[in-house]
């Protein structure tokens, strides 16, 4: 090469660099799957682009927090025990904190996040001491790990915290977080002192018997406001006769901790995990049938057969998109309005997603 097209290279380089940097993001799905697989589909290509493997999953692959930048995937592994960090970029484990140590296993029961500035971890853990003879329960527990303490991370503090909560949502205030279980508490991320508590088993519903609630899908993106389906029972409007099963539509929004609850329907399917539209009043929902709720009135708009049980659902930045995961080994596309199917991408190795929660990432 001569010494001319080595200085019009040399030139063109930080344009180059500067055009890269400055390109549009995408959307792109990440999802993980038995025993070991952490994948990353670009969700326009409909295509996977990243395949990685998990350092000691030991055969199990949970829940997935993004961080807030979508360079790196947290995910739960080692049958509770351990999070690991994935870069999105290079499959290179960059984080790692065991829970269990010589003398005490600790599991983390799906909950745990990252706070909006990308440099803590929350996690709930459920401490047993393990004697020579027996177990001992132990006081159930917040951790707080520094994102950057690289493959060795060990808890930088801890915290008292009630036991039965499966979800953390952190407040994208970055000074609080929210642990949802029979009921909700919010807490100082600083102090760990518990701010307040709201009703979810005891909630101030009107006419509902205590509410069930399945929300081990931490998915708040792209609105920023966590959704789920709740069931109870309600008094007929007469007054009298059998109570009528009815689901609701929980929501959390992350930003204001506006906490809200509106019946949907006379409960005639079941939908596991739920998320809402960024572009109209609408939120969608999946499990045998993908249902789309309208928001303003609440109410179901369509609802369609899945070929498969999904357990989790997602919905696309530009609101077009509705994408179901979870459960098997591939990824349905369909369009947010007909909720006709766009297209089927099937996992490499075809393994199980099972208790995973699939997640979008802008990158």
């Amino acid at each position: 090469m001569n010494p001319k097209t080595l200085l019009r290279l040399a030139l063109l380089l930080p344009a180059i660099a500067q055009a890269a940097s400055a390109a549009p993001k995408k959307d792109y799905i990440v999802t993980g799957s038995k025993p070991d697989r952490l994948f990353l589909i670009d969700a326009a290509a409909r295509r996977v682009v990243g395949d990685f493997k998990i350092p000691g999953a030991h055969d199990w692959v949970g829940t997935i927090v993004p961080s807030p930048d979508g360079r790196i995937a947290y995910v739960l592994v080692n049958r509770m025990e351990s999070i690991a960090g994935i870069d999105l970029g290079t499959g290179k484990e960059v984080f790692r904190a065991d829970l269990s140590s010589p003398g005490e296993r600790v599991k983390c029961l799906f909950a745990f996040d990252v706070t909006p500035d990308g440099k803590q971890m929350l996690v709930y853990e459920v401490p047993v001491k393990l004697g020579l003879s027996e177990y001992q329960v132990e006081p159930t527990r917040f951790a707080v790990f520094d994102t950057n303490a690289g493959l060795h991370a060990k808890p930088v503090r801890e915290f008292p915290a009630p036991r039965r909560v499966h979800t953390l949502l952190t407040d994208k205030n970055d000074r609080t977080f929210f642990a949802l279980g029979f009921d909700l508490y919010e807490y100082d991320i600083a102090t760990g002192k518990r701010l307040e508590t709201r009703g979810i088993r005891h909630w101030d519903h009107p006419g509902h018997s205590r509410p069930d609630l399945l929300a081990f899908w931490p998915v708040s993106e792209p609105t920023g406001i966590f959704a789920a389906p709740i069931y109870s029972t309600r008094t007929p409007a007469a007054g009298h006769g059998a109570p009528v099963p009815v689901t609701s539509l929980m929501t959390l929004n992350l930003r204001t901790g506006a906490l809200a609850y509106h019946d949907v329907e006379k409960t005639s399917a079941l939908i596991f995990s739920t998320v809402l539209s960024p572009t109209e009043p609408a939120a969608f929902g999946a499990y045998t049938q993908l249902t789309k709720i309208g928001l303003d009135p609440y109410r179901v708009e369509k609802r369609v057969d899945l070929p498969h049980t999904y357990y989790a659902v997602l919905v696309s930045t530009d609101g077009k998109e509705v994408y179901t995961a979870g459960a098997m080994c591939d990824v349905t596309v369909f369009d947010a309005d007909t909720l006709a199917e766009k297209a089927n991408i099937r996992l490499p190795g075809c393994g199980d997603q099972s208790v995973t929660s699939p997640r979008l990432v802008r990158r």
